[in-house]
């Protein structure tokens, strides 16, 4: 049952009994909290900073009903942004580096500033939820300006955030987008859930407005916000919306760099630990030393994967590519993992474990070839030029050839993606997997020898994979450690798919979920089916109580004056009695 709370505070002065001077008392009566008077005062204290005293009724309240607006907003936007970094956790690594690119040092700022955005989003639920008690118990609604303060810098900087991260990282919205395939379905039933739970507080405030034209104007616009949440479904679209027979097989699991969660990217260790986590594909870099040795790295300069300014503190910021072997073996390749800890991974790891972590070095294009060899699996690898001046700056592409024809790896686990020289490259290698990172057409690809294509998963669309599939090229896509968006390729039907998190990805035997069609229409429809008919009757139940009331009213008052007349002409007809027997004795003396 629907209680009001009404809350009256008096300052009494009494002049003697139990209450000193200028004391006061507060009355609590008529709801739930009657006898929580504590966690009342809480309510209206953390939301209004009004401990000891209601809301004066002379102020404005439709400036309070604006700033109750303009919390929302500040809910909506933050709620956003913090979905949005959820989501985005698969990119993170790709969020720190462009900053590392910017700055030159390597922070995570990815979970400083989810930290900061669920701190954020925590006070903002926080004071939705006192609103609502406020609202839920008709508590006038009053914000503390401090609040105020604090709402307004929340909406402004969320809005300020948004418009910047779109501006300099649209990658990250682009995931955030193609996020809404696999969470939209869910999203949906989540908002019409709870419109549905807050469609009976919406209809008690509603049958409260006075006019009739209001009543209809709100319960219009209400009806067309359900409504728009009710034919949302037809715009939601999904490659999860399949029956099982339709469901493609699992991709194969590459490891980007080896294991980069688990070991520090790049050195044998982690070529090793992907493997051992059930990685059929290795990806790596490699550029050549000045001596011509093929060894692994990924930046342009050994700053942030290696001690160079320790060892060799005046080079810190030359090409990678300058130094020869042996200098490149004088570095430690596995401290900064362990002093930086770019995954969140290295506290779960045993003392052991990092004792090993701590002796890597910079690893060889041979090693890494023989360590394939030995577990028959495929590899993938970019080859950098070296600059200009170096002695291998022409012939790189031939030079490096030569170690995977001399490795004992067959050609056909070799993809191999430098476009340059590749006609002789061919001649030389007629076996070796040729792939591009340029999206063409399955028939140019097929009319110049390319077998596999190796892209970004924001630039494949939905229908590629089954396209080229079609055409017998084979598809590769980085880098994905996220189930949700590794069951979007899988149901997609991506043939490798090149993660950081091998060891998050390997024992995922399903999408994390995939519907029929029919099924989910099925539960759409009922879903809206009842909650139309949930918020009809909270509607008709709220009107009805709110009739009862205004009834109710009416009648107490109408009863109040007729109490008040017949008691007040009794008592002057008792004066008069009274007035009368003591005339007459006078007279009588």
């Amino acid at each position: 049952m629907y209680h009001r709370l009404q809350v009256t505070i008096s300052a009494s002065r009494s002049r003697g009994g139990g209450q000193g001077e200028g004391e006061d008392t507060t009355m609590v009566s008529g709801g739930p909290l009657r006898h929580q008077t504590f966690c009342f005062t809480c309510v209206l204290g953390l939301y209004g900073c009004r401990w000891r005293q209601q809301v004066d009724p002379n102020e404005k309240r439709w400036v309070e009903r604006i700033w109750f607006v303009v919390m929302l907003m500040a809910v909506g936007f933050v709620s956003f942004w913090m979905y949005f970094w959820l989501v985005v956790w698969n990119d993170a690594d790709d969020f720190n580096w462009w900053i590392y690119q910017q700055t030159g040092k390597w922070v995570n700022w990815y979970w400083v500033i989810l930290a900061a955005t669920s701190t954020a989003f925590g006070y903002a639920v926080f004071l939705l939820l006192l609103a609502a008690i406020h609202v839920c118990f008709e508590i006038p609604v009053y914000l503390h300006w401090l609040h105020k303060i604090l709402v307004v810098l929340l909406l402004c900087g969320c809005t300020a955030c948004v418009v910047l991260i779109q501006q300099l990282w649209l990658d990250g919205f682009r995931l955030a987008w193609l996020s809404l395939q696999m969470t939209g379905p869910w999203l949906h039933l989540g908002a019409v859930g709870l419109m549905t739970v807050c469609s009976w507080v919406i209809a008690g405030q509603w049958a409260q407005v006075r006019t009739l034209a209001l009543q209809i104007f709100w319960f219009v616009f209400y009806l067309g916000v359900m409504g728009g949440l009710y034919v949302a479904p037809l715009f939601i679209t999904s490659p999860c919306f399949i029956t099982v027979d339709q469901q493609p097989q699992k991709p194969k699991i590459g490891g980007h760099r080896g294991a980069p969660m688990l070991a520090p990217e790049n050195t044998l260790l982690s070529f090793q630990t992907a493997i051992d986590n059930n990685a059929t594909m290795i990806e790596t870099d490699v550029q050549i030393s000045i001596d011509g040795v093929p060894f692994l790295m990924h930046d342009g300069d050994l700053r942030r994967t290696t001690n160079i300014a320790e060892v060799f503190p005046n080079r810190v910021n030359d090409n990678a590519a300058t130094f020869n072997i042996s200098e490149l073996k004088r570095l430690n390749a596995g401290k900064w993992f362990l002093q930086t800890d770019p995954f969140g991974t290295v506290g779960g790891m045993s003392a052991r474990r990092r004792a090993l972590i701590a002796n890597q070095s910079v690893g060889t294009f041979q090693d890494f070839l023989q360590l394939a060899n030995k577990y028959n699996v495929r590899v993938i690898f970019d080859l950098y030029p070296p600059p200009r001046g170096h002695p291998f700056h022409k012939n790189f592409a031939n030079y490096t050839l030569n170690f995977v024809l001399n490795s004992g790896l067959p050609q056909s686990s070799v993809v191999w993606l430098t476009g340059t020289d590749r006609l002789n490259i061919m001649r030389r290698a007629p076996f070796l997997k040729q792939g591009v990172r340029d999206k063409m057409s399955p028939s140019f690809m097929k009319k110049s020898s390319l077998t596999v294509l190796d892209l970004d998963y924001r630039r494949f669309s939905q229908g590629d994979y089954s396209l080229y599939s079609k055409n017998n090229i084979s598809t590769v896509t980085y880098i994905v450690h996220s189930n949700w968006l590794f069951s979007y390729l899988w149901c997609s039907g991506a043939d490798t798919v090149v993660s950081n998190g091998v060891n998050l990805v390997r024992n995922l035997n399903s999408p994390v979920w995939r519907m029929n069609p029919f099924h989910y229409r099925v539960l759409w429809i009922t879903t809206d089916v009842l909650s139309g008919v949930c918020i009809i009757v909270c509607f008709l139940v709220q009107s009805a109580i709110h009739r009862g009331r205004q009834a109710k009213l009416k009648t107490s008052r109408t009863m109040s004056l007729h109490n008040m007349r017949p008691q007040s002409t009794y008592r002057s007809q008792t004066d008069m009695k009274e007035r009368l027997i003591v005339t007459s004795k006078i007279t009588s003396l």
